[in-house]
């Protein structure tokens, strides 16, 4: 039986093989200019293709590194360690019904919006948690920290449960 100490290093020798190192303000310069043209339809292509890079990621995981759980805690627990050491989040909080970010690059990159501006990173957290459990998740932002809120939270749901 795999330990929870071999299953981290597991994933951080997962994130150091498979991530790519992308400029910081690139990332921010990008996804600026994206949110220009979101009226047409871009920032849901962007959030699906955030979705689908959760659910690579969560697959690659699973298959490569033997991580597996039935349990949202731990799986938001591996999550966790994901974001952290992306350094594209620079807080992140959890408990079963949301996810709790603050100093998020998405917010460096448009930081005063009406609306929330981390719609990829829900994608990502949608995409993540419904690969590696199993089971499919809804994971929508709440609150922005662009909006004026002291950090994003983001509200889980198993799919088809009420809100």
């Amino acid at each position: 039986m795999v330990g929870i100490k071999d299953q981290i290093r597991a994933l951080a020798e997962a994130i150091e093989r498979e991530s790519v190192l992308i400029h910081r303000d690139a990332l921010i310069g990008a996804y600026r200019d994206l949110s220009k043209v979101a009226k047409f339809g871009i920032d849901k292509l962007v959030k699906k293709a955030a979705e689908f890079g959760g659910r690579k990621g969560a697959r690659t995981l699973k298959e490569r590194y033997g991580l597996y759980t039935d349990r949202l805690e731990e799986a938001l627990e591996v999550l966790s360690i994901i974001a952290e050491s992306s350094r594209m989040i620079g807080y992140f909080d959890y408990d079963e019904d949301e996810i709790r970010v603050e100093g998020s690059i998405l917010v460096e990159a448009i930081p005063k919006s009406d609306k929330p501006v981390c719609q990829p990173m829900a994608g990502f957290f949608k995409g993540f948690l419904s690969e590696f459990l199993e089971r499919q998740y809804d994971v929508e932002e709440v609150m922005c920290q662009a909006q004026g809120y002291e950090r994003c939270v983001f509200r889980i749901k198993p799919k088809g449960a009420r809100k």
